[in-house]
């Protein structure tokens, strides 16, 4: 685990902003920062954090890693809440955030100090700064897992079981608690149970939340 992870004030659309343009087009870094999809020094910063997590290589152009191409794939389907699995799963600091947040409220500051103790017991030497952590806190309200009540966060969802289910009830009809779609809507394939007489798929959206968190990691 890294001593400190480094994320500066980088918010969810800033990423998002950057994935989907190195999706559509062949970029060189100079072109990312150019075009005010990236800033600071050398790469910039968030080229440096996605190459670090696997979402990106960088060569002559910044391209999509194979884990990358999975989280452009989903983000068309689930929105920016593959986010919130992506850094769950990449970023020790933020899925600890989150689980902390799972137990109880706490004050920002509270939250700080505790993400850090948690820390400490899984590597003597590890710790967030309090730029990434307010950061990564951003994150999580704008994905709307983090919810802030006068001074106090919370967790309030899963972001991704949301947005799973939203997309199956667009894509999808429902019958009771379960969800039926045609083949070519299955997110995950072997998530999916053909029916008869209906030739629908009956989905089992446990199964897909947990089969993407699964990608990610």
């Amino acid at each position: 685990m890294q001593r400190s992870i480094t994320f500066p004030p980088i918010k969810l659309k800033k990423i998002d902003d950057y994935m989907l343009y190195v999706a559509k087009n062949k970029a060189r870094v100079v072109e990312l920062k150019e075009k005010m999809l990236d800033f600071g020094r050398g790469r910039g910063d968030i080229t440096r954090f996605l190459e670090r997590i696997g979402v990106i290589e960088v060569g002559e152009f910044v391209e999509f890693t194979n884990l990358g191409r999975e989280v452009v794939s989903l983000r068309e389907s689930l929105g920016t809440a593959v986010y919130h699995a992506l850094l769950y799963q990449r970023v020790p600091q933020y899925k600890l955030l989150i689980d902390v947040l799972k137990e109880r409220d706490l004050a920002r500051d509270v939250l700080y100090e505790l993400v850090n103790k948690r820390l400490a017991e899984l590597s003597p030497t590890a710790w967030v700064n309090r730029v990434a952590f307010r950061a990564l806190l951003q994150i999580g309200e704008d994905l709307r897992t983090v919810k802030r009540n006068n001074g106090v966060y919370s967790y309030l969802e899963d972001c991704v079981e949301i947005a799973v289910t939203n997309f199956y009830t667009r894509h999808g009809a429902r019958v009771g608690d379960n969800f039926y779609t045609s083949f070519d809507k299955l997110l995950i394939p072997e998530c999916g149970k053909l029916e008869h007489p209906l030739n629908l798929y009956r989905v089992d959206i446990r199964c897909i939340v947990s089969k993407i968190y699964s990608k990610f990691s």
